[in-house]
């Protein structure tokens, strides 16, 4: 892979992990579970997203939009898409938790679209047998001075999932005042990117959890800082997306957001008192009512970038 998409330190990668193979023999029916509504659609009056295709640079074709630059090796018709989900996610995800869609990036986010797993693993030392992706974030005081995304997969894999979640890890970054985005709020906002079938893959391993006794007190799941051992990261990113999802219909998005970013200002014990009026105990009470014992609503938060 070319300099273009490999310079600039590590600071934060953010894998998308696929847990449904780790209790693939082990499924406990949710029947009486609403699946979730279907992703928004962008309206028809959405304006046209223009894509720019450059010269090629050491074998990487190159094309761009107002904010993503893409350096890949697929057809033009698969790179405009990719790039309109981006900005249609961007765009979105801005919205949705912030209220507004944002100021332009001061440097345009890379993605890096490999033309294999085997090459993306190559590049990136990253496993590459399925379909996936990471983020990278270079971070200065809080304040981003890069975003790159790697990729691979197929269309449908890509677009309806791993970068609509990738390029919500980008948005994310620099919002909340910290080195990084505390990983169970990154990770639970990026799955709700996702199309609702992909979000029910891990919404549906949860009495698995429960059952395991895998599951976090609310209190440690919120202060806590990186990821957990690998026993428990599916049961991490099942019940980061449930809370995320649960205190967003609580008291809406742009309201979470300022909860983590007031959590990371002061202490959450403050910031979920002032937010939602309770302690962690009542929280998490209220949230193993939301996610065992009652009908989820069927417009789950999902906010997809569409192809």
């Amino acid at each position: 892979m070319p300099s273009q998409c490999r310079d600039g330190w590590l600071l934060a990668v953010l894998v998308l992990v696929s847990v449904p193979s780790l209790y693939a023999q082990t499924t406990r029916s949710n029947a009486g579970r609403k699946k979730p509504a279907a992703t928004s659609k962008a309206n028809a009056d959405t304006p046209v997203i223009q894509v720019t295709h450059h010269e090629d640079v050491d074998g990487w074709r190159v094309a761009e939009t107002s904010h993503f630059r893409l350096f890949h090796q697929h057809l033009r018709p698969l790179a405009e898409a990719v790039l309109r989900t981006a900005e249609r996610t961007r765009g979105a995800q801005q919205r949705k938790w912030f209220g507004v869609a944002g100021a332009n990036w001061d440097t345009k986010c890379r993605i890096c679209l490999y033309p294999s797993g085997e090459a993306y693993s190559q590049a990136t030392g990253a496993p590459g047998n399925t379909a996936g992706g990471h983020t990278d974030i270079q971070l200065d005081a809080g304040r981003v001075l890069s975003r790159t995304i790697h990729l691979h997969g197929d269309r449908d894999d890509l677009l309806l999932g791993v970068l609509p979640h990738e390029v919500t890890h980008a948005i994310l970054a620099g919002h909340f005042g910290g080195e990084r985005v505390p990983r169970w709020a990154d990770e639970g906002m990026a799955i709700l990117a996702e199309t609702p079938s992909r979000i029910e893959m891990h919404l549906r391993y949860l009495p698995r959890w429960r059952a395991d006794e895998l599951l976090f007190r609310m209190g440690d799941l919120i202060r806590m800082r990186d990821y957990p051992e690998p026993r428990a990261i599916g049961a991490f990113y099942a019940q980061s997306v449930s809370l995320v999802d649960f205190l967003t219909h609580e008291k809406g998005a742009e309201r979470f957001a300022a909860f983590v970013r007031d959590g990371e200002r002061d202490s959450y014990t403050a910031s979920l008192r002032r937010h939602y009026g309770w302690s962690f105990a009542e929280l998490d009470r209220r949230w193993k009512t939301y996610a065992f014992h009652s009908e989820k609503p069927a417009d789950i938060t999902t906010t997809g970038g569409g192809g």
